[in-house]
């Protein structure tokens, strides 16, 4: 690995703590769930796999991420914090009037984020399309996109899925982010997500399943390149993963921490004062 494992530990150790510090200051609710459960996959794309680790300026060249779970933004600010990519600062706007960094994920591509989020089942399409305008512009940058596994659901991802398995884009990459809830409940109970490796793979795409909080397991994932295909990694994660309380609980699906539970939450993620 050029990266070691203990630095993505600990970028996603850095990055739970700014998740709760933001939150402290807004006061607002926010998706802890699916944000928690990615937070081990975003610190390893943006602690090594996008661009090397660093950020290039020429947009020919600089990979591409859309967070298509845009409910998770707090975890992608975090992720462009401890990547280098945006001052520490920025954090202190989240939620605030007039921010862009808002709950869900907006448009803005200046400071890192490439697509809005607010309505599921679209970063896919987006990603597809961008994949293909490499291709044909012959421009060198990878795309990578993260969908929760209930957007799954979503006929729209599937449209996807059929268009860039027949056009073989494998300058695109898919990851689901498989917690094993959405937030009417529990996948199982709407529609299954067990059989999706081989869904995935019946529509032409190279699938592998790695447990999503397993950072060696990640980055030999992200690594491996493919010679035809579109890539997906499903991610095997906890909902709420790092938060005694919030783990394999969907009441966090999208909620407020009143000030005892804050509290246990900031000794939780390293002792904040």
């Amino acid at each position: 690995m050029e990266k070691s494992v203990q630095s993505f530990e600990a970028m996603a150790a850095r990055m739970r703590r700014d998740m709760i510090q933001a939150a402290e200051r807004c006061g607002g609710d926010v998706h802890w769930g699916g944000a928690l459960s990615c937070t081990d996959i975003l610190a390893v794309l943006y602690g090594g796999i996008l661009d090397g680790g660093s950020r290039k300026e020429t947009y020919a060249d600089r990979d591409k991420f859309l967070l298509s779970k845009g409910q998770s933004a707090i975890a992608l600010y975090a992720a462009l914090v401890e990547s280098g990519r945006e001052e520490p600062s920025r954090l202190q706007e989240f939620q605030q009037n007039g921010s862009l960094w808002a709950e869900l994920a907006i448009l803005d591509e200046a400071h890192g984020v490439e697509c809005s989020g607010g309505s599921l089942g679209l970063g896919l399409s987006m990603g597809a399309g961008m994949a293909l305008a490499a291709k044909r512009k012959k421009m060198s940058y990878h795309t990578y996109v993260l969908t929760g596994d209930g957007e799954m659901n979503e006929g729209a991802v599937w449209e996807a899925v059929m268009l860039a398995g027949q056009l073989g884009l494998d300058n695109l990459t898919l990851i689901v982010d498989r917690n094993q809830y959405q937030s009417d409940g529990a996948n199982e109970e709407i529609i299954s997500m067990r059989a999706l490796e081989e869904q995935l793979k019946a529509f032409r795409w190279e699938a592998t399943t790695v447990d999503g909080h397993n950072y060696e397991m990640l980055w030999n994932a992200f690594s491996k390149k493919s010679g035809t295909c579109p890539r997906a990694i499903i991610a095997d994660t906890v909902k709420g993963k790092g938060i005694s309380f919030m783990e394999g609980d969907n009441e966090w699906h999208h909620k407020i921490l009143n000030k005892t539970l804050l509290e246990s939450a900031k000794q939780e993620v390293g002792g904040i004062v």
